[in-house]
């Protein structure tokens, strides 16, 4: 009975049936090990893929605010360049504005003076005129100088 025992009874079964186990298992486990390391390794890509695309992403983002700020930085640098200029023209035309008018008091202070000059001329030569008609005795109707005399 033994022996029938030692056939029939599960423990013998599976004494003798574990070395075949671990054997024949050890090829399923080892396939689907390798079904879990594609599994990893896909996983892993996919990763690798999305970080990638993220960083494509910010590198353009980074690029279209970087030509952005650029972009304004030209636009503000333009921006005062032009008022630069503006100021500069009007300054400019402010001084010229104010040359000719500054020229235009010069001339009408030397007319001013020179009409003035003129009419101290004047005033003198009358003056010079009259006090030589007072020192040349006045020729009488038969041209005699008697009070020259004198």
């Amino acid at each position: 009975m033994s022996a029938i025992a030692k056939s029939n009874s599960p423990i013998a079964s599976t004494a003798t049936e574990s070395r075949d186990w671990t054997k024949a298992s050890t090829p399923e486990l080892q396939s689907g090990s390798e079904d879990e390391s594609d599994v990893l390794d896909a996983k892993v890509k996919e990763r690798r893929r999305r970080k990638q695309v993220k960083r494509e992403e910010k590198q353009r983002r980074e690029e279209v605010e970087r030509r952005a700020r650029e972009e304004a930085e030209a636009r503000a640098r333009k921006e005062a360049e032009r008022a630069k200029a503006e100021a500069e023209r009007k300054a400019r035309e402010e001084a010229e504005h104010q040359a000719r008018e500054q020229a235009e008091k010069d001339r009408a202070e030397v007319q001013r003076r020179a009409a003035e000059v003129a009419a101290r001329q004047r005033a003198l030569a009358q003056e010079a005129s009259k006090k030589r008609a007072r020192e040349e005795p006045e020729a009488g109707p038969s041209g005699n100088r008697s009070d020259e005399v004198r």
